[in-house]
């Protein structure tokens, strides 16, 4: 999986902003972090909603006179657009931090952000769940035509052995009644033949 497929969008600011500037940026975009510019346009650190609150809230700032970079997370932490999802979770895991920036070539392209790695795994486990509810859905239809086969197959035995079984018992019982029929015969044919005397 490639990181740019699942990149946040990211706002941008440079050094010289005040805290009070970025805080309403971030408000405005409705994000958690701003990427600091330096005057080449290159991304050289980062500021967070949380490093407004330990750094800036925390140590009693004033939030007009204090500048983006003098606050800002640095040296920066970055991920390239190419770089795996594993490799970019542990990098992030390692470093205890929710935001990468990805450059490309000193430019910022966009960002990574916890939020979107939980999306992507969330999305992936759904994926693998209907695999699994597919799989285990055609597993149970072909247990269930095996079982239907199997069966089916001691059906016809079960009838084969009946027929067998009745055209045993049909052909005694067609004997008997022939027996019955010539001992009927033999004695009619003996009476009639005695009078005949």
């Amino acid at each position: 999986m490639r990181t740019e497929r699942y990149e946040s969008p990211v706002i941008t600011a440079s050094g010289g902003a005040t805290v009070r500037e970025l805080a309403a940026k971030m408000e405005d975009h409705g994000l958690g972090s701003v990427v600091i510019l330096d005057e080449s346009q290159r991304p050289v650190g980062i500021l967070t909603d949380r490093d407004l609150t330990v750094r800036v809230v925390a140590e009693g700032l004033d939030p007009d006179a204090t500048r983006a970079a003098e606050v800002m997370s640095k040296p920066l932490l970055a991920a390239t657009p190419d770089e795996p999802l594993e490799t970019l979770v542990g990098r992030m895991a390692a470093a205890g931090v929710r935001r990468l920036p990805v450059v490309r070539d000193d430019r910022l392209v966009g960002i990574v952000a916890v939020d979107d790695l939980l999306l992507w795994l969330g999305r992936e486990l759904d994926d693998l769940g209907e695999a699994a509810r597919r799989e285990i859905t055609t597993s149970w239809e072909q247990a269930r035509k095996r079982r239907r086969h199997r069966t089916l197959e001691e059906r016809v035995q079960d009838l084969s052995e009946v027929a067998g079984r009745a055209s045993e018992r049909a052909q005694e019982f067609v004997g008997r009644e022939l027996e019955t029929l010539r001992d009927r015969l033999t004695r009619l044919l003996g009476v009639d033949a005695g009078r005949g005397d």
